[in-house]
């Protein structure tokens, strides 16, 4: 059994070190800043594919789809409208509501999505040494625990 896949002692889980979640936060900006990197290098932004999945999830008021992204209101404006320029999304009226509007994603849009959903798992399985089924199986756990959690602060797993 691999080291991280063992369970953890009782003490372990009752009170955790504050160093392991300041180096687990450190290692998610830098994580942060890989994914950046990462989505830029097929032609989106990180900011903009949280958008491109935010919308693909279906219709959002446009206050909780910049929460969901993690942006003001006016910088969501510009990133849908550097989106719309580009073709990944379109901008279709709501028709129960005259000022409403919806965003959806055009071929393009989910194309982009995919292809950076597949450079970033190909990046990080190139970060990952050892094996990759072990470090797997922990992080589906911890994000299955995550997500779980956002869920119920109402944040679902589609907002990112």
């Amino acid at each position: 059994m691999s080291p991280l896949s063992r369970p953890l002692p009782a003490a372990a889980r009752l009170e955790p070190d504050p160093s392991d979640f300041t180096a687990g936060i450190r290692l998610l900006a830098r994580l942060a800043r890989v994914a950046e990197q990462t989505c830029q290098s097929t032609g989106i932004s990180l900011p903009q594919y949280r958008l491109l999945v935010s919308a693909s999830g279906g219709s959002q008021r446009a206050s909780e789809l910049a929460a969901a992204v993690g942006v003001s209101r006016p910088t969501l404006t510009s990133l849908v409208d550097g989106l719309e320029q580009a073709g990944l999304l379109r901008r279709v009226p709501v028709p129960t509501d005259r000022r409403g509007i919806r965003l959806e994603l055009t071929d393009e849009g989910r194309a982009a999505t995919a292809r950076a959903e597949r450079a970033l798992t190909a990046r990080l399985l190139r970060l990952i040494d050892g094996d990759v089924r072990d470090v797997a199986h922990i992080v589906k756990g911890v994000v299955s625990g995550l997500s779980a959690a956002l869920d119920r602060e109402g944040r679902p797993a589609r907002s990112l």
